[in-house]
């Protein structure tokens, strides 16, 4: 199973640099948002500490998204994550 996560460029650094990150799993089937944070957390700790907090829920202001579509309107942390799918975070932002 392969994941194709799209990083923004205000935490690119902590990729690597990287924009794009390509995260292998166990293969067949699907897995979630939360098993593909999981795997981040294996691969790029410091970037999936960014993403979510100690008790592993997603932060406030990160917005994340699996093709195109806002996990928020799906399942959350639960929502499904298709072989060969994109998952991309979005950080908020806020002001006045």
């Amino acid at each position: 199973m392969s994941v194709t996560l799209l990083v923004p460029s205000a935490l690119a650094g902590f990729a690597g640099g990287r924009r794009e990150v390509e995260l292998d799993g166990p293969g067949g089937g699907a897995t979630t948002v939360a098993g593909v944070l999981d795997r981040l957390a294996d691969q790029l700790p410091a970037l999936e500490r960014r993403l979510r907090d100690e008790r592993s829920a997603i932060r406030r202001h990160v917005n994340v998204y699996v093709d195109g579509t806002d996990i928020r309107d799906l399942s959350g942390p639960d929502t499904a994550v298709p072989d060969g799918a994109t998952v991309q975070v979005i950080a908020a932002v806020s002001g006045g």
